[in-house]
């Protein structure tokens, strides 16, 4: 009975881990495939479905969709297949590349609401999750949701900055009147 790449990866300790975080090698190749960064990712996959899968340990699935959105054509046994020390390499990297995401978007894209804002219970959204991003990039129209999700993670992120920006400067100006 062949013990395919979740098994073996499962068998990592916690102790471990938390040394391999640390200390262990990292590495965005997979397969022969160089990712460079996740940023070019699909928007969906990047914020909804590796998380998801992340947090399920389902690394066979994680790498096969990663390496489908990257234009890659592998049989799922090759995935399953991956060597435990290279699997462990790659996941480094990705938790490294979701730590820049995450400092990126904490430094870009977060803006102080203003406080009538506040005051009308805009942290109520909060609950809303993502789903509030794609409210407002789909400006309300549910069935662009799938057609954000598709786009490359950069290329929405550019657009959230410009708005985040754009926010700004219509703040300044209504306090110039």
């Amino acid at each position: 009975m062949d013990i395919f790449l979740n098994t073996k990866l499962s068998q990592i300790n916690q102790d471990d881990f938390n040394f391999l975080i640390k200390n262990g090698a990292r590495s965005s190749k997979l397969l022969n495939f160089d990712f460079e960064s996740i940023i070019y990712f699909k928007w969906g996959l990047l914020k909804e479905t590796l998380p998801e899968l992340f947090a399920r340990n389902d690394f066979e699935q994680l790498f096969f969709l990663m390496l489908k959105d990257r234009g890659q054509n592998p049989f799922f046994i090759e995935v399953q297949n991956i060597e435990p020390n290279k699997a462990m390499s790659f996941i480094l990297w990705m938790i490294d590349e979701m730590k820049s995401i995450n400092e990126l978007e904490n430094q870009y894209l977060r803006s102080d609401p203003d406080i009538k804002l506040l005051q009308a219970g805009i942290n109520e959204l909060d609950k809303f999750g993502l789903n509030n991003t794609l409210d407002n990039l789909a400006k309300g129209n549910i069935l662009d949701y799938d057609k954000i999700r598709q786009l490359p993670y950069n290329v929405v992120f550019d657009k959230q900055y410009l708005e985040v920006t754009k926010g700004r400067i219509e703040k300044k100006l209504a306090k110039q009147k």
